[in-house]
């Protein structure tokens, strides 16, 4: 069994062209993935089954989307600075829905969401255009809509552009720090509070590593000991790879475009790889 999960940042816009363009490369990707006979679950399905049967898994062509921290791109169409009006993802995954309705019936991406709303409106200035394109307004219309569920990203990213530490020490801009259960708390327990409150949905159980970050620390301890009361399945890293049957459910590794893939035939490489038995 090899099934990729795949990895788009929206906000990630350096040109108008697969290479450049997160969520061109997705509209893109789109097509790819069907036209080579792959199905694309949710990525809560396709955990929820993984953990349940693995073995009716075994030999399918599945793929399931992500996306990454939850900035309006996600949702919203929006004139970028430079590069003019761009189609945000739900746009994207609407207009191939619409064109090709029996193509991809459980059609589905899941962002994973920063929750701290004073962290956004810090990150929004400091590293997108300052326009206040960082909000959830919009979450729980994305998640009644079935083509996008919202996951847990952390509460602050534990992002460099951020003021202080939570602990000393605990240096930001990496989340392999976060190896005690105050950082923890302070990152998981409080962004999935936030979410549970704003925007209820399946995609609240999953868990994506800020940077594709993981440490001992949280894939051994921490979510084994406390996923039941945070209400967490299962976590997934940066690391480039397939869900297997061997893969631990706290680090669950993920193609992510750009480092993995930038053009379509690296995705048929990936591709080709989850088809091949051996």
């Amino acid at each position: 069994m090899r099934i990729p999960v795949l990895t788009y940042h929206a906000s990630q816009i350096s040109g108008n062209a697969y290479e450049t363009n997160d969520t061109l490369a997705l509209q893109a990707d789109l097509r790819r993935i069907t036209e080579r006979g792959f199905a694309i679950w949710s990525l809560h399905r396709l955990i929820s089954t993984w953990l349940d049967d693995r073995a009716c898994l075994e030999g399918r062509r599945i793929v399931a989307l992500t996306c990454d921290d939850g900035t309006d791109f996600d949702f919203h169409d929006l004139p970028h600075p430079a590069f003019g009006m761009q189609r945000s993802v739900m746009s994207v995954l609407g207009e191939f829905s619409a064109a090709h309705p029996r193509a991809q019936p459980s059609l589905n991406i899941t962002s994973f969401v920063v929750a701290s709303p004073e962290a956004r409106a810090r990150l929004d200035r400091s590293c997108l255009a300052g326009r206040g394109w960082w909000n959830d307004a919009w979450w729980k219309e994305a998640a009644a809509s079935g083509l996008m569920d919202i996951g847990n990203h952390s509460w602050d990213h534990h992002h460099d552009a951020l003021p202080g530490e939570i602990e000393p020490g605990a240096r930001r801009g990496t989340f392999r720090t976060i190896a005690t259960q105050g950082l923890a708390d302070y990152e998981i327990r409080q962004a999935a509070a936030y979410l549970s409150s704003r925007s209820p949905n399946r995609g609240t159980e999953l868990f994506a590593y800020p940077y594709g970050e993981a440490n001992p620390y949280l894939v051994y301890e921490y979510f084994p000991r406390h996923a039941r009361d945070l209400g967490i399945v299962a976590a997934f890293t940066g690391d480039a790879g397939y869900l297997s049957e061997w893969s631990n459910r706290w680090s669950v590794p993920r193609f992510i475009f750009r480092r993995d893939w930038s053009s379509g035939e690296g995705l048929d490489r990936i591709l080709e790889r989850a088809a091949t038995r051996d």
